[in-house]
């Protein structure tokens, strides 16, 4: 016991030694002062002179990093109990806080659409099948973005739908107007309409665009939306990537770890402000067939969102300056290997075949330094740069090629979906013109005519009121003909009918089903 004692003492004698030592050590071959593990054990407060020192970057031998200082304890705050719940009661009133006021500008979408299916004519089919047109329902979530009842979703959740039902966070019903799409970038914009079509609208609350260029990985973020049809449901994460896809001609994603399912496409992501930083568009499925969340869900950054809706619902143009480069950060480890100071830069992955790129001259494995006049720090960064431009504008790039420094000259073009809008007004304005060019004019029925030909007004059908004489409709159709559906899509209203035509297949025969005096006849419509 003795021997075990001594020994201990010993030891103890000698790690205090040695911490003295290497203590004094520190003290002596350091150029300003620093807080060590000793001065942690020894409860020696962080002086103002260890918190605003400079910090070098050895490995890329960067410039000096801002100061960092620690920041008082102002008073009152020094008396919170780290072992009570005061701070965290604060942080759930301020998450509630921000939840109440972002909900009530997101909307449940209903969507219905007309389908073709094979029923049997039989219990058992027997007797062969029938086809029957059912209604298949569809459900997503948006965002009010307009107090005048403006709506932003995800394209695919409205795409080549019939009807479209919108439900507000006070539960009101209204109806909803496809105004237009960009496909690509997966955006929709709507409309809020009455439900009856006479009814005055409200003021919605509208929720406020952010920068999505701003935002950092690691910042909180809430979904919110409608999974699986459990309406105003929140989920809270963080950013877990910027820029999945370093191209200048793809779109970007924010990565989030914010629980996101079937449902919640086309509702909003939120950041702390309580503004709208991006639209939640997917989940990412690692294993076959598992199709709920695995941790990764998808949004498309609002700057990109913004610009789709300016350009739709205000007629702004489409700015997505494109050279046709694929880039990816510079490591230290690549930094080094290439003599470098600094891991500043993106690297030219791939350069796509007649680009702008490729008539400059860029090169698989370009270094880009500067990009008009101003260096590079990121990819990402420099991809933004490079869509924030506009088609036409000159640019001059400084890389490093081969071991050797070149100035290149590109022109910027126009990204190829620039012109991937699908407006309504484009498509109606298509329909009237193929109306014209058949030579027939058309109108919705009267109740009294309806009444006199035994349909009931939820029964679809225009009228033709006139026929030009000598034009391609002159043989086929007359007036007084009734229109009921255009490739099996119900014709309801003239406004209808423009749109169906405006968006006939251009690779196929469309058919036009018809009645006069009671008989079915049907039309063949060539592209």
């Amino acid at each position: 016991m003795f021997r075990l004692l001594a020994n201990s003492i010993i030891l103890v004698t000698a790690l205090a030694l040695a911490g003295f030592g290497y203590k004094h050590f520190i003290d002596r071959h350091s150029d300003e002062d620093r807080y060590n593990i000793f001065d942690l054990l020894e409860g020696t407060p962080v002086s103002p002179a260890v918190a605003d020192g400079k910090i070098k970057d050895a490995i890329l031998g960067q410039a000096e990093i801002p100061k960092v200082v620690a920041k008082p304890i102002s008073k009152g705050e020094s008396d919170l109990d780290l072992n009570g719940t005061e701070l965290l009661e604060r942080v759930n009133r301020s998450l509630s806080d921000l939840t109440s006021s972002v909900v009530p500008s997101v909307v449940s979408i209903n969507t219905t659409k007309t389908t073709e299916a094979l029923v049997p004519v039989d219990p058992f089919g027997f007797f062969g099948y029938r086809r029957s047109n059912r209604q298949t329902p569809g459900l997503g979530s948006g965002v009010i973005v307009s107090d005048d009842g403006y709506v932003l979703t995800n394209h695919h959740v409205v795409a080549g739908v019939d009807s479209i039902q919108i439900t507000t966070h006070d539960g009101g019903q209204y109806g909803a107007k496809w105004i237009g799409s960009d496909p690509n970038v997966d955006i929709a914009v709507l409309k809020i309409i009455p439900a009856d079509g006479t009814t005055p609208l409200p003021k919605f609350e509208a929720l406020p665009f952010g920068d999505s260029d701003e935002v950092n990985v690691g910042e909180m973020v809430l979904a919110v939306g409608n999974p699986f049809g459990l309406s105003e449901t929140v989920t809270r994460g963080i950013v877990s990537a910027k820029q999945r896809r370093l191209s200048d001609g793809d779109n970007e994603y924010f990565q989030v770890d914010a629980v996101i399912n079937p449902g919640n496409s086309g509702g909003p992501l939120i950041d702390i402000h309580g503004e709208l930083i991006g639209i939640n568009v997917a989940i990412f499925t690692g294993q076959e067939n598992v199709h709920v969340w695995q941790g990764i869900g998808l949004a498309i950054p609002s700057n990109d969102v913004r610009e789709v809706f300016e350009a739709i619902a205000h007629g702004q143009p489409l700015i997505r300056g494109y050279l046709g480069l694929e880039l990816s950060n510079l490591s230290p480890r690549i930094a080094r290997g290439l003599g470098l100071q600094s891991a500043r830069g993106a690297i030219v992955r791939e350069v796509m075949k007649d680009s702008p790129a490729e008539a400059a001259g860029a090169l698989p494995g370009d270094l880009i330094l500067k990009f008009d006049g101003r260096e590079t720090n990121s990819a990402e960064e420099t991809l933004q740069r490079i869509r924030k431009k506009n088609s036409g504008d000159e640019v001059a790039l400084t890389v490093l090629s081969r071991g050797k420094l070149k100035s290149l000259k590109a022109v910027i073009a126009e990204r190829p979906d620039t012109r991937s809008l699908k407006l309504r007004s484009d498509i109606t304005a298509s329909g009237q013109t193929i109306t014209e060019a058949l030579g027939i004019s058309v109108r919705d029925l009267t109740p009294a005519e309806r009444q006199a030909v035994g349909l009931d007004s939820k029964s679809p059908a225009v009228i033709i009121s006139k026929v030009s004489a000598g034009s391609q409709a002159a043989a086929s159709f007359a007036p007084g003909d009734l229109i009921h559906f255009i490739n099996r899509d119900p014709v309801s209203s003239v406004e209808t009918f423009y749109d169906l035509l405006g968006s006939l297949p251009k690779d196929r025969q469309s058919v036009m089903i018809m009645s006069r005096k009671g008989h079915r006849i049907q039309a063949i419509l060539n592209p």
